[in-house]
């Protein structure tokens, strides 16, 4: 059955009922693959971890909405762990959806924070509703995110930049040593550990995000 994107309700506020130690509970972009096969399994299930961690310690999640890949670990753990409204839906698991749908989103049970027509836009809402952003491996989708939002800190003044947290130090190789090519080239602004954070564990991933 086809999925019309008319009727799906866009909640603008979430209110949350949270445990958290922090006083402000955030939004965190988990960005990655959409797809799931046996090079990244490993970071599905991290980032299934991560996602618990997050939505326990009273933030939010706002995604792509797929049900695969890191989209797919990323949706389920978090409609799992975050407080429900009076309806039963969570209300900490926030999704971007794209039109046309790609068939797959689970549309009951997460809010919907906005609908984009190209991926470009949709980077550009991830970008104004989210705080703090968590990208896993993916494809050249992915990559697009990434240098998006490196190039919107390397254009922004440090006080105002959002944390950009890469996971996959040996993933994300070549594009460190790239940063690094452009910084001492000097056509980049600042050096690339102020623009961006590479890691590899939960705990790591869990500090950078503090």
């Amino acid at each position: 059955m086809k999925l019309s994107v008319n009727k799906v309700a866009i909640k603008s506020n979430v209110i949350f009922k949270s445990n958290a130690k922090q006083k402000q509970p955030q939004t965190i972009a988990v960005l990655g693959s959409s797809r799931a096969n046996s090079s990244i399994m490993e970071y599905m299930s991290l980032c299934a971890d991560v996602t618990k961690s997050i939505v326990i310690n009273g933030n939010s999640v706002i995604h792509g909405c797929g049900k695969y890949g890191i989209m797919g670990s990323a949706y389920n753990s978090a409609a799992k762990y975050s407080t429900k409204d009076e309806n039963g839906k969570p209300e900490q698991n926030l999704a971007i959806i794209k039109e046309p749908l790609w068939g797959d989103e689970d549309l009951d049970n997460c809010v919907v924070k906005g609908i984009s027509s190209s991926e470009a836009e949709r980077i550009e809402m991830f970008s104004d509703n989210a705080d703090k952003f968590l990208i896993f491996p993916g494809s050249a989708a992915t990559m697009q995110e990434i240098t998006t939002l490196i190039s919107k800190n390397n254009y922004t003044p440090a006080e105002k930049r959002k944390k950009i947290v890469l996971v996959g130090k040996d993933y994300f190789d070549g594009l460190s040593k790239q940063y690094e090519a452009i910084y001492k080239s000097g056509l980049l602004n600042d050096k690339p550990q102020n623009l961006f954070t590479i890691v590899d564990d939960e705990k790591e991933i869990l500090h950078a995000l503090d």
